[in-house]
């Protein structure tokens, strides 16, 4: 065959796989998702996807593996995993097919039966790894999953070892497989490094720098048996700091001999202060040891095996030139490989969120905090080792005059067996640690409702809150026009579905002109829990439902459109439960497309011109960027076809805007609760469906669209400028799409 022969013979396979992708996209994650993947290849083209690079996360081994679990046409053969990790994408398997024909299909479920992955190997290899991919999968796989393999030929199956060599990969029936699990290097983090990280000229700016306020830091770090070369890495990342005024605290409650005293002596640094402690007082009692050493202002954590950007303490000083009143400052972070060498996993966190650091510990590393501070709410507690860290913050968060977040990367936090990085199981004691420090968090603030629970995900909480006794009634005010199909399956949901006791339920009809929808107003006021409200205005949906409210009777008020469906019996509940609390404005639900992609889980500010709606087409399965889509949390903004709040912020805040008569009157709305103090609240446990704007329809006519234009001029002039970018966001995240992808160009706005 000749060379050009062979090359079409490559080419014209290249093409089949190419349409093979595609049609695999379209069938196991919807057309929705195709269309972004289109969308992330014309914009970043193929330069980031030749960058990729597969990073081994777990693996198990076999000795002498001889024993092939054989298949018959329906048998199968499952082992369980619990790995930890985001962008999961790629399963090798030790398997045997002497044919070489044989296929072999791979399904991924919980524990609960859910199917979260399926794929198929049309070739298993014999006496060798076959592998599995998928689409890269963020954070589904927190919890023990269970991987069940399927064939399609008796001879092909999947190589078993009857004696187990690693936890976490048995066979049900025993013995355990070889495996490993891959995570896939995700390229666009590799583009916001190249122009994000500070170049060596901006380093020797940084290094010359001189700041009015120039305070002592005094980097805390307790050792134990730490390897000499994670000890290492640790102490060059201090050393190669831009920002000279520090000290680093070493107190080593190792077991082992002098060689880690040997190891820091080398560095012959009068900055570095090593003191070997007479006996190891586990990891709160060392950490203790280490902030008696300080003599800084401020006190920094950094764990023995993790490392700092060279501009770690130089952003912090930073920011404290800005404002002194700085008591508690953390950053972004990302994770590195055993060896150092690559990073990956990117967290860009929001700023400061209570109700987000009441599910799980989102601050972790590099934190930055005034000794003062820390000597009035004490030090590590012993109590709660394992969760030390997150006991401490809570605390601190409590009492610090001002709370500061930098939204750039400044910590790596290494991925070893011995870390928490990637399997929080592999301390599973941490998990029963941190739910007691927040309920001693509730107790110290004097919150008695509270009760929290282990979320599905180790070190994810759970808090529900008592509702007061009797229930308060809630006013749920619904608009409509002509629309007695939506309109009923609706009111049809809330009755039938809700058990809450204490509702009212207030339609507001504007201008409906068939009889139809009359009549079946007159069979609802049957019931005397539904009111019709008569709206004979022109349609402005922020002064409907200002009137609306006003002959409302309830404590809280629930605006709810009328094209939705009640999905989870307690869903008022658990809206009412947070709008309850005083320091909560509004509380928002997670609400689903009829095809179970989510279509709202909070608003995202500035994602196009004004705001979107956040994880936006995911499914409704998924966990979304670090567990949010299954967690309460603080967001800028609910929409409001379905949106809970006490009548009295309500009233305080004015209502809806009514020049705002359809578009952005509920962000409007959230950020006027917002600068009146109040947090806005996004709940995943108030679930409905969402059939979206079948009464107003679509900004589809050049009326409906400059009209639309111009209420978005109107918000941007009354907000723009006070929202550069979501506080609940990161401005390293992308803003032309709702995933909370990493937008890899420079950052619009500079960090100070």
């Amino acid at each position: 065959m000749s060379k050009l022969s062979n090359l079409r013979s490559v080419t014209k396979r290249l093409k089949n796989q190419k349409w093979k992708r595609a049609f695999a996209i379209i069938r196991d994650y919807g057309f929705a998702h195709f269309l972004y993947k289109v969308r992330e290849k014309m914009i970043y083209g193929d330069s980031a996807a030749s960058q990729n690079r597969d990073i081994i996360i777990n693996e198990s081994f076999l000795k002498d593996p001889q024993h092939p679990k054989g298949f018959h046409a329906e048998s199968r053969v499952t082992f369980m995993t619990r790995p930890r990790f985001q962008n999961f994408w790629r399963i090798d398997i030790l398997t045997h097919d002497p044919s070489g024909k044989g296929k072999l299909t791979l399904t991924v479920s919980s524990a609960d039966g859910t199917v979260l992955l399926k794929t198929a190997a049309d070739q298993v290899a014999h006496n060798d790894f076959t592998s599995f991919y998928f689409l890269p999968v963020i954070d589904v796989l927190q919890v023990p999953c269970y991987f069940t393999f399927a064939s399609d030929t008796p001879g092909c199956g999947v190589l078993v070892n009857r004696r187990k060599t690693r936890p976490g990969f048995e066979v049900e029936g025993g013995g355990c497989v070889a495996c490993k699990i891959y995570m896939n290097h995700d390229a666009t983090y590799l583009h916001w490094i190249k122009n994000n990280d500070p170049s060596a000229e901006e380093l020797a700016q940084q290094r010359t720098h001189s700041f009015p306020y120039m305070p002592k830091i005094s980097i805390l770090v307790p050792l134990y048996n730490t390897p000499e070369k994670f000890l290492r890495q640790m102490l060059d990342s201090v050393v190669q700091q831009t920002y000279a005024n520090w000290e680093l605290c070493l107190a080593d409650g190792s077991t082992a001999t002098e060689q880690l005293g040997a190891i820091v002596s080398s560095y012959n640094d009068p900055r570095i202060i090593y003191q070997r402690l007479p006996e190891n007082k586990g990891i709160s009692g060392n950490s203790n040891e280490a902030i008696k050493m300080a003599t800084g202002e401020y006190i920094a954590l950094l764990d023995h095996d993790d490392t700092l950007m060279p501009q770690a303490l130089y952003s912090n000083v930073a920011m404290l030139n800005q404002d002194r009143d700085y008591e508690f400052i953390y950053s972004d972070e990302d994770k590195i490989t055993e060896n150092g060498e690559q990073r990956f996993a990117p967290f860009f966190k929001p700023d400061f969120s209570p109700d987000m650091l009441n599910a799980f510990n989102y601050i972790t590393h590099f934190v930055v905090i005034r000794k003062a501070l820390l000597d009035t709410v004490g030090y590590f507690r012993a109590e709660f080792n394992g969760a030390q860290d997150y006991d401490l913050f809570l605390r601190l968060t409590e009492k610090a005059k001002k709370i500061g977040h930098i939204p750039d990367i400044l910590y790596h936090w290494r991925v070893s067996s011995e870390s928490t990085a990637l399997d929080s199981g592999a301390k599973s004691y941490t998990v029963e640690a941190g739910r007691r420090a927040l309920e001693a968090s509730f107790l110290r603030k004097g919150i008695t409702n509270a009760h929290v629970a282990n979320n599905k995900l180790d070190n994810y909480y759970i808090t529900s809150y008592d509702i007061p006794q009797p229930h308060p009634l809630i006013s749920i005010i619904i608009p409509n026009k002509d629309e007695k199909k939506t309109l009923k399956r609706c009111i049809d949901s809330i009755l039938s579905q809700s058990t809450y006791d204490n509702f009212e339920i207030l339609i507001v009809e504007n201008n409906s002109t068939g009889s139809e929808i009359f009549s079946y107003y007159e069979r609802l006021k049957r019931d005397p829990r539904i009111r019709i409200l008569e709206w004979q205005h022109p349609f402005n949906y922020s002064s409907l439902n200002n009137f609306a409210a006003e002959q409302a009777k309830g404590e809280l008020l629930l605006f709810l459109n009328n094209d939705m469906s009640v999905i989870s019996p307690d869903w008022l509940e658990q809206m009412a439960m947070h709008a309850m609390r005083p320091e909560i404005g509004e509380v928002g639900a997670k609400l689903y497309y009829p095809n179970d992609l989510i279509q709202h889980g909070g608003i995202v500010l500035k994602i196009g011109p004004v705001a979107g709606h956040s994880h936006k087409h995911l499914s409704r399965y998924d966990v979304g960027s670090f567990a949010r889509m299954i967690l309460p949390h603080n967001v800028s903004g609910v929409t409001a076809a379905c949106a809970m709040m006490r009548a009295e912020v309500f009233r305080e805040v004015g209502g809806f805007d009514e020049q705002f008569v359809v578009a952005f009157n509920d962000v409007d709305l959230s950020l006027k609760i917002r600068d009146k103090g109040y947090r806005i609240l996004w709940t995943p446990f108030a679930e409905l469906y969402h059939y979206e704007s079948l009464t107003r329809g679509y900004e589809d006519t050049p009326e409906k669209c400059k009209r639309f234009e111009g209420e978005q001029k109107k918000w941007l002039a009354k907000w723009d400028k006070k929202y550069p970018y979501d506080p609940y966001y990161n401005p390293n995240l992308t803003d032309r799409a709702e995933d909370y992808s990493v937008n890899p160009a420079k950052r619009k706005y500079p960090i100070f």
